[in-house]
């Protein structure tokens, strides 16, 4: 994955604790992305909303990663994001399945398909970092 903007290690959240992020979305991006895990090749979670990309607008992908192979997409059409507008979304880490709350109020889970005692890495693409909490 090219383009990373903010990279965190050595978060240690571990399962029953949340990570919210809230941060500015690029104006010219075609998609944003808030990866979760241990490090980039071994992803919990991928979260992708995609404005307009190889044609597909106004999706949020979501994907799991290990040792750098790609898991099946999960597609959710819930899409409360604007480019160049501030956004906050908080994935509440649980052992089978992270809980995304969306700016909306909407939500949806995601299974975890690669178990970790913590996730310990974070980075995002076109989503300017304004702040980072863990509950």
């Amino acid at each position: 994955m090219d383009g990373e903007g903010v990279i965190v290690n050595n978060l240690a959240v571990k399962p029953g604790q949340s990570v919210e992020v809230k941060g500015l979305i690029a104006e010219e991006c075609t998609d944003f992305a808030i990866n979760l895990g241990k490090d980039p090749e071994n992803l919990l979670l991928h979260f992708n909303p995609r404005f307009d990309l190889s044609g597909v607008t106004n999706i949020i992908f979501c994907n799991s990663r290990e040792n750098n192979d790609w898991g099946e997409e999960q597609k959710e059409d819930v899409f409360p994001f604007q480019k160049g507008s501030d956004t906050t979304v908080s994935f509440k880490y649980e052992k089978e399945k992270i809980i995304i709350l969306l700016p909306s109020g909407s939500w949806f889970s995601f299974p975890v398909r690669l178990p970790m005692e913590v996730i310990s890495y974070l980075s995002l693409k076109n989503l300017q970092l304004k702040c980072l909490k863990i509950e």
